[in-house]
């Protein structure tokens, strides 16, 4: 799948666990999508612990099956019942960043309840496949999707420029 950005900058397989501190500080929305990104996110937290829908949230979290799957496929369809909820109004540019935050925010839960204890490959796994399911849902191609993001990787990107002299 892609590297770059999701695996190398967000799943820090050999680092410290990753946290949703770590994530927000590098979520950079544009002003103009700031407002609707928080109020998505705080939309999302509702749902996630709102008295009527948190135990859907922890049946959700406990099913059986790898913990990415789980959190991928669980944070997307929380997103796309937002979109639903928003009658379309949502800009979807906020919608894989507050996906990425409202994951992190399930990750820290589960991790503070000891439900379970995610590690930062399971984190980048399921932000991929929380990412594959929003943007097929939005017609976006799978081979599409990953030449997109491949465009992101280390091999990609040119190296910065070397000061010449001392």
């Amino acid at each position: 799948m892609a590297t770059g950005i999701i695996q190398d900058g967000m799943g820090r397989p050999e680092g410290d666990d990753l946290s949703t501190k770590d994530v927000s500080d590098n979520i950079q929305m544009p002003p103009e999508l700031q407002e609707a990104y928080d109020r998505v996110v705080i939309a999302g937290m509702k749902v996630m612990y709102s008295k009527e829908s948190h135990r859907m949230m922890l049946k959700e979290l406990q099913k059986e099956g790898p913990i990415d799957q789980r959190l991928g496929q669980g944070i997307a369809g929380l997103m796309l019942l937002l979109f639903k909820e928003s009658n379309e109004t949502m800009p979807p540019e906020v919608i894989i960043p507050a996906g990425v935050k409202l994951l992190m925010e399930a990750v820290d839960f589960m991790r503070n309840t000891k439900l379970a204890n995610p590690t930062n490959g399971d984190i980048g796994n399921a932000i991929q496949i929380m990412m594959s399911i929003i943007l097929e849902k939005f017609g976006v191609a799978p081979d599409k999707m990953e030449q997109m993001l491949n465009q992101y990787s280390d091999e990609n990107i040119p190296a910065a420029p070397q000061q010449m002299g001392a």
